[in-house]
């Protein structure tokens, strides 16, 4: 059985059919054999999220329990370093990442095995790019909880019609195949690359046992993702080319751009279609930062849809985390010793970096050859940092210190502060203010109102304008937890699904208290109560499962509340609100302990409910249409402000018992 995935209308996908023709041809009745004999799965334009690397143009994963051999035509070098012509290899598994190249002969040249390609006149090497992408591969199957398997790469150089050659010979042992490629030629281009073994008299090429590759094969990369409803919105507004995207897509790359608001006024997504006019008219290669491991997995998940590239070669956009961006750089530059706790002696290696940096000790040059070298991890036109009031002071510092504060355009929450005490990033301000945003465009009308009152209650300055444009909004506080109310979760999912939604559309957020450890994952109490529902979950309260973005409509997405800034959902479940109210009090009495006697300017209690209803506001701007809030103890301060405020406003807050 052969089953291929992925954007049927893109290049990669057409070059996946001929991987899927190629093996075909040679082992006829693969393509519709019973999996217990062969499964292969070939993908194509694959995103990964969270990883260096995140743009793989074919992926392909293959299991053979039936005997598939193949027969070279040409000598290759086994692992003894013995010359074997015309031998029978025994073909048992592999899992490939493959890239695309359509470069013709005036544009590759292969140098001792390692191909480059010609881009805009500068010669880039595509087997460090393709080696790359193996290894972003392998840790995404091991964050997966696979055994460590064998990752095999392929150049596909489809511009060829067969392979240069190098001293009389072609150079298969360089990874890479021509257009006329076959399954032999394809396999071998693989396996040649670290030599091939022998194993009970028999050279066998294999990824590793039929027990790991299946579970490779199980992978949510191997599925087609679909957009929703909710995510076809996403699209059209990032693709809308609204004017204001147009101007600062004009000034991207050479002009800091600094976007300030309070949630829910729109940043993120003009952040977005900023990028993407960018690209798409200048051909910018944009990299969006943000703090959040699932906002970052929901970008990707965007861009894959909307079939956005990432890679150096011909612009696009990019998504990494702050801090794995940082690092990475860190790492580049030496300062990381391998002893020190990472987190305690971030702020103090971005600081050691720095000052090499003004010592001289690292020059321009020196990071110019870095980003160079490192094109798809370092070499972008422009960086976009979303929230960006939250970075430590030292992170912001080294930051605009190797790009330059001219190349950013940041998004400033105001309010919505996680780590602590906002940042400056004034720059040339005679010249460049903030643009400010204060008209509600995610939520329906009546969730603007219900926010603005929740913050006018916490004597917050914090207000939106309603969007005048979406009337209605609906919002229902639930006096128990949201596990206690089965009947209404099926209606309320009825209800979305009928109204062209789908579960994926929906965002359940959960405080720590809800969060339990089984073996080495993190799993919510609510992610329990829904798998055993039998409903598919998608539970980012797991480092390791926030790394992937959710790639079933199906998927009903779960994240800690300290994880919901920049998300969204039709539909936005708060569980146990009042709980992560008090553990945001607990935090806040604590940090106000570390505060200079000088600069407490309010009471200790005073400074503890403003932080946490800060909090409070980054949640409930999340939905679009309609907002849950369960409450666990309904004699907490935040419950008894929410059931008066009910009170008062019942023709919009809906209570249930």
């Amino acid at each position: 059985m052969i089953e291929i995935f992925g954007n049927r209308e893109c290049a990669e996908y057409e070059a996946a059919l001929n991987i899927k023709t190629a093996l075909e041809k040679l082992w006829p009745g693969i393509g519709t054999s019973p999996i217990s004999d062969d499964h292969v799965k070939i993908v194509s334009s694959v995103k990964l999220s969270g990883y260096k690397v995140s743009d793989i143009d074919i992926v392909v994963a293959a299991n053979f329990r039936k005997k598939r051999y193949i027969v070279p035509k040409t000598v290759f070098i086994d692992k003894d370093g013995k010359r074997v012509n015309s031998a029978k290899i025994l073909v048992r598994s592999f899992i490939g990442a493959v890239e695309l190249k359509d470069h013709d002969a005036n544009g590759v040249r292969v140098d001792a095995g390692n191909v480059l390609v010609k881009y805009e006149g500068k010669w880039k090497s595509a087997t460090d790019q393709n080696d790359a992408q193996r290894y972003a591969l392998l840790n995404y199957i091991k964050d997966q909880g696979i055994d460590n398997p064998w990752v095999f790469r392929c150049l596909y150089m489809r511009g060829l019609q067969e392979l240069p050659i190098v001293r009389g010979r072609k150079v298969p042992d360089s990874g890479a195949v021509a257009a006329d490629i076959d399954t032999t030629k394809f396999i071998m281009a693989m396996a040649s690359v670290n030599s091939i073994s022998k194993f009970k008299r028999e050279y066998v090429i294999s990824s590793a046992n039929t027990e790991v590759v299946d579970n490779v094969l199980k992978m949510p990369l191997f599925k087609s993702i679909v957009p929703s409803r909710l995510n076809r919105i996403s699209m059209d507004r990032i693709a809308s080319r609204p004017a204001l995207a147009r101007e600062y897509a004009k000034k991207l790359g050479d002009d800091f751009i600094h976007l300030r608001g309070q949630g829910g006024t729109g940043k993120t997504v003009l952040l977005l279609q900023t990028a993407f006019e960018a690209f798409r008219e200048k051909g910018m290669r944009s990299l969006i930062l943000t703090y959040n491991h699932a906002l970052a997995a929901d970008i990707q998940r965007l861009l894959a849809l909307m079939n956005i590239p990432s890679s150096n070669d011909a612009g696009g956009i990019d998504v990494r985390t702050i801090m794995s961006f940082t690092s990475s750089w860190l790492e580049k530059l030496d300062v990381i010793n391998d002893d020190d706790d990472f987190l305690l002696q971030y702020n103090k290696n971005c600081i050691a970096a720095i000052n090499y940096l003004q010592e001289g000790l690292i020059t321009t040059h020196d990071l110019q050859a870095l980003k160079l070298k490192n094109p798809d991890q370092f070499n972008y036109d422009a960086l976009l940092i979303d929230e960006a009031q939250d970075l430590p002071q030292p992170e912001k510092d080294l930051l605009i210190s190797i790009y330059d504060q001219s190349s950013f355009l940041i998004t400033d929450g105001m309010s919505q502060l996680v780590r602590g005490r906002p940042i400056d990033w004034k720059y040339r301000q005679d010249r460049i203010q903030p643009h400010n945003f204060k008209e509600c465009l995610r939520m329906k009308s009546n969730l603007g109102r219900f926010a603005n009152k929740i913050g006018k209650l916490a004597n917050l300055n914090w207000r939106l304008k309603p969007n005048s444009k979406a009337a209605g909004g609906r919002i229902i506080i639930l006096k128990r937890p949201y596990a206690h109310y089965p009947d209404l979760r099926k209606k309320l999912t009825e209800k979305a699904i009928s109204e062209g939604n789908a579960p994926i559309d929906f965002l359940h957020c959960v405080p720590p208290s809800r969060v339990k450890i089984e073996g080495n994952r993190q799993i919510s109490d609510l992610g329990a109560l829904l798998a055993a529902d039998g409903l598919e979950v998608w539970d980012g309260v797991d480092e390791v499962t926030r790394k992937d973005y959710p790639r079933s409509l199906k998927s009903h997405r779960i994240v800690q509340y300290q994880s919901c800034r920049g998300l969204e959902g039709w539909l936005v479940v708060l569980d146990g609100l009042d709980q992560f109210w008090t553990s945001k009090l607990s935090e806040a009495f604590a940090e106000y302990e570390q505060i200079e006697a000088s600069q407490k300017m309010i009471s200790k209690n005073d400074y503890a409910e403003r932080r946490a209803w800060e909090w409070i506001l980054i949640a409930i701007t999340r939905p679009i249409d309609t907002l849950i809030i369960s409450l666990y103890d309904l004699e907490s301060s935040i419950a008894k402000v929410l059931l008066e405020l009910a009170k008062e406003n019942s023709d919009i807050i809906e209570v249930k018992e």
